[in-house]
């Protein structure tokens, strides 16, 4: 995952184990995690995303290393020093919602055509484990914005739902989302004014372009596949004339790269930087 910005609180393994799964679309599958580490988790955003670490086969709880010192730098380089066969796969995911006393949340899980945590997700149960860090935070919409435009591909279908759904009385939004269909498209309630485009993954970039801006100062959230991400944003920035400040641009994903490959990319300094 790539971010312009973020909200870090202090990081921390947690470890949860399933409450329920169910499907509210054909290509989601809806996970609720619960346990005692979840007692203190903080609120952040309504964004807020989770890492997440999964059991390999075989294995009833993942085997992270221990944060003891608060340097997620240093956490990471462990991670991903540890043998192949061993090292837990690690996904990003949105909290989709959170419920408290006790504490409980939701992550959806877009079935993508493969992969380790549609696997997980696929076969998750009540009763199984696996641990995160998180939630960190991005959407930020500042007094001065007079409406908001969130635009993203499948993958960020849970965080605008989130978004969504927490805002308050008659702020004024734009939904661009890009699902593969019709049952995939999704209905949330909402104290907004909120005005929802669905349209095919292919044509998201085409959509934007022809999408008309609310307001005088909007503020912009981007997400889904990196470079599609990049893209959308240069041409809100360029084209658009919309202040690089008031967008907010997150890569969920690359196309042909593992969530591990992009952490190894950005702690050697290889990551593709972010455009000013």
């Amino acid at each position: 995952m790539t971010t312009a910005s973020t909200t870090r609180p202090e990081v921390r393994v947690r470890r949860a184990v399933v409450r329920g799964v169910e499907r509210p679309t054909p290509r989601v599958v809806r996970v609720t995690l619960a346990g005692p580490e979840l007692a203190d988790l903080p609120v952040v955003a309504p964004d807020g995303y989770l890492k997440l670490f999964f059991p390999r086969p075989g294995e009833m709880v993942p085997q992270v290393p221990t944060l003891d010192d608060g340097d997620v730098g240093s956490w990471f380089r462990r991670y991903l020093a540890m043998p192949d066969d061993v090292r837990p796969p690690m996904r990003t995911f949105t909290l989709r919602r959170r419920r408290e006393d006790p504490v409980e949340i939701d992550v959806d899980f877009v079935l993508h055509d493969e992969g380790p945590a549609r696997d997980w997700a696929l076969r998750a149960t009540p009763g199984e484990h696996l641990a995160f860090t998180g939630p960190y935070g991005l959407y930020a919409p500042r007094e001065d914005h007079d409406a908001v435009v969130l635009a993203g591909d499948e993958t960020a279908v849970p965080a605008i739902g989130a978004i969504v759904e927490g805002l308050p009385p008659g702020r004024r939004v734009t939904v661009l989302a890009s699902v593969r269909d019709v049952t995939e498209q999704q209905v949330w309630a909402t104290d907004g004014d909120v005005t929802a485009h669905w349209t095919a993954p292919e044509r998201l970039a085409e959509r934007l372009r022809d999408l008309d801006l609310p307001g005088e100062r909007p503020y912009v959230w981007l997400a889904g596949e990196a470079s599609e991400v990049k893209a959308m944003r240069r041409h809100v920035v360029r084209e658009r004339g919309v202040d690089k400040r008031d967008v907010c641009f997150t890569g969920y994903w690359r196309r042909g790269r593992t969530e591990e490959q992009e952490v190894r990319a950005a702690m050697d300094g290889t990551a593709d930087p972010a455009e000013d």
